[in-house]
């Protein structure tokens, strides 16, 4: 098989199921696979379903991966058709809460099931331990939740004794709600003469927080994040739903851990998230949409494979104003003309008056499944922040200009170091690339570097690992300025970095900056952490992030910063600020220390007062030096 890595330039996710269509790569899987997940996998990729990306790159891995069961010994999975039939002959017996009745499922829908229940490893058990599900409100999440758990329940636990299965919401009322409807579903299957049998047998009972069996004490419970009582359970099936809230964030990944942990030796086991868009993008429901987005586009990897994902959003925010295209983020509209007509004019009624009321970024969030930056005076646009990531540096460091921002550690906040280096792409462009390196202290989290984690968000011990940041090992929990200093130091000279300036807020009570001052030869400048001295860095920095002319890596401390500044204001202008204590915007401090300065670098400004009488009045050190170095001739 072809290596197809669709991250390179020029390429798509049409682009190369053209090329592999044309090349007659998918004969066999058009003329053996005649289920849903299939049939709408082409429907998608040859165009005749309205789709988004996320839903296009699901359904060519899906087709990839029937090339793979035939082409690759080392692939370890089949498509079981006899899966497929199994849960959809089911779902024609569940009926829908609302109706009271089974209603036929639209194809995507038969997908879902397809795709969750058919791709099983060589031992038969479910392919997908984790299925990450995300669509727009009022699109049926609710039916097929109510399927998965009732087959799960009567059909995979049959045989079965002490099976764990749970409906989790993240409180309790939302957990009970949403369990109303599974024993409304239990109790309208106990009617039906199919289950009516088994019910009494085995003495399934839905109660108000929980499905029981008598007999083989499977049991189908209620449970939810807040109450985080997860421990001891061995899920064979947990759906958790809305699981992108963003007033849970921590607490939510906590219990995440809790319910994969517990079901590693529990046979078939699977979990099921399912979530719309929330304000907050910080959610680890949207990290991992992200992350199995680029797994997905880097198809030859095989990173993640028992990880489905099933995204239904919009591709742009300029589709706000395109009716034509909500199909991406609500599938539903296909169902009939009739359908389509009336949840369009509801849709379009419910944009305009948000539109008017100035809360169209809810709209956007929930009935167009769209994540976005949406906090109150927010800094950034969330597609700007994750538009100036790149996988690999834009040039090579060494020998280059720099300018250094700091930011130093107050209390339970980090210590952050920017590195502005300004450079010109290949079309002439003048842009600059950021790095950064932070220090965390423990002092204030019991040196507990777990509970810091879970109080600021950041996953910090896999940030050590990936280079960008240093927990500190002092036995009290500090920062310690001397490793700071030495660090820095280090890194300069290891890359022979041309330092320009060494910004720092001026108010700031470091040891590091007499050090800087006394023992270097780097211009430094203090800046006050005031709105006359900070409005314009900050505003034109935000100039250059929205026009794609800051780049860095794909660091988790730049990112998760950026998202949680916010604007503060007065008469005097604006500064950047955060929300709460635990909003870490460290780095983003440092760097509006370091583009204080850099901001003029292009325009060849310089910000020391000239003496004209000084023929060296205007050069750096290094220009200053190399003059002296030259070999004079008269």
């Amino acid at each position: 098989m072809d290596e197809i890595d669709l991250t390179r330039k020029g390429m798509s996710v049409d682009k190369a199921y053209t090329e592999q269509r044309d090349k007659g790569c998918y004969k066999k899987a058009f003329k053996h696979y005649k289920d849903p997940a299939t049939r709408y996998a082409f429907a998608v990729l040859e165009g005749k379903i309205l789709a988004g990306n996320m839903i296009k790159l699901n359904a060519f891995r899906h087709l990839q991966d029937l090339r793979r069961v035939e082409e690759d010994d080392k692939f370890k999975y089949v498509y079981d058709l006899t899966k497929c039939r199994a849960i959809l002959n089911f779902a024609k017996l569940v009926p829908d809460v609302s109706m009271g009745k089974p209603l036929p499922l639209m194809l995507w829908q038969q997908a879902i099931l397809c795709l969750a229940q058919g791709w099983r490893d060589k031992k038969g058990e479910k392919r997908y331990s984790r299925v990450l599900f995300s669509v727009a409100r009022t699109n049926g999440k609710t039916y097929l939740s109510n399927i998965l758990l009732a087959y799960a329940y009567i059909i995979e636990a049959d045989g079965l004794y002490n099976q764990d299965m749970a409906y989790i919401a993240p409180i309790t009322d939302q957990s009970q709600k949403g369990f109303a409807y599974i024993t409304t579903t239990f109790n309208a299957l106990a009617d039906i003469p199919a289950f009516k049998r088994e019910f009494r047998d085995k003495g399934i009972t839905p109660l108000h927080d929980y499905v029981i069996s008598r007999k083989t004490q499977n049991k189908l419970s209620r449970n939810s994040h807040e109450s985080g009582k997860f421990d001891s359970h061995h899920y064979l099936l947990a759906v958790a739903d809305e699981q992108g809230d963003d007033q849970r964030i921590g607490k939510i990944k906590e219990n995440n851990g809790k319910i994969t942990s517990g079901q590693i030796q529990t046979a078939n086991h699977q979990f099921f998230q399912i979530s719309t868009a929330y304000p907050d993008s910080n959610s680890y429901f949207y990290h991992d949409e992200r992350m199995l987005e680029e797994v997905m586009m880097k198809d030859y990897e095989r990173v993640l494979d028992d990880y489905l994902c099933i995204v239904y959003e919009q591709d742009e925010l300029s589709e706000t104003d395109k009716p034509e295209l909500w199909g991406k983020s609500n599938p539903i509209l296909d169902l009939d003309q009739q359908k389509h007509d009336l949840m369009i004019k509801s849709l379009v009624s419910e944009r305009n008056t948000k539109m008017q009321d100035g809360s169209l970024t809810e709209f956007q969030n929930k009935n167009l499944n769209m994540w976005l930056q949406v906090k109150v005076n927010s800094y950034l646009e969330l597609d700007d922040i994750n538009n100036a990531t790149l996988d690999e540096p834009p040039v090579d460091i060494d020998g280059r200009k720099v300018f250094i921002g700091f930011d130093k550690s107050n209390m339970s906040d980090d210590t952050a170091i920017s590195f502005l280096f300004p450079y010109t792409d290949t079309d002439g462009t003048n842009k600059w690339y950021i790095y950064q390196h932070s220090w965390v202290p423990l002092a204030r989290s019991q040196g507990n570097i777990n509970i810091k984690e879970k109080e600021d968000g950041i996953a910090y011990q896999e940030v050590e690992k990936l280079g960008y940041a240093s927990i500190t090992k002092d036995q009290f929990g500090y920062i310690d300025d001397g490793a700071v200093y030495e660090w820095l130091l280090d890194f300069v000279d290891e890359h022979n970095l041309s330092v320009q300036y060494f910004c720092y807020d001026r108010w700031g009570t470091a040891k590091i900056i007499p050090w800087i001052e006394q023992k270097t030869d780097w211009n430094t400048m203090p800046v006050k952490n005031v709105i006359q001295s900070l409005n314009e860095p900050t505003i034109d920095f935000r100039k250059q992030m929205a026009s794609g002319k800051i780049k860095y890596l794909n660091d988790p401390i730049i990112k998760y910063s950026l998202k949680n500044a916010v604007l503060f204001s007065n008469n005097n202008g604006v500064k950047i600020d955060k929300e709460k204590a635990t909003s870490k915007i460290d780095f983003v401090d440092a760097t509006m220390d370091a583009y204080y300065a850099a901001m003029y670098f292009f325009d060849d400004i310089s910000l020391d007062k000239i003496d004209k009488s000084n023929p060296f009045a205007g050069m750096d050190n290094d220009a200053i030096n190399d003059y002296f170095k030259q070999d004079f001739s008269f």
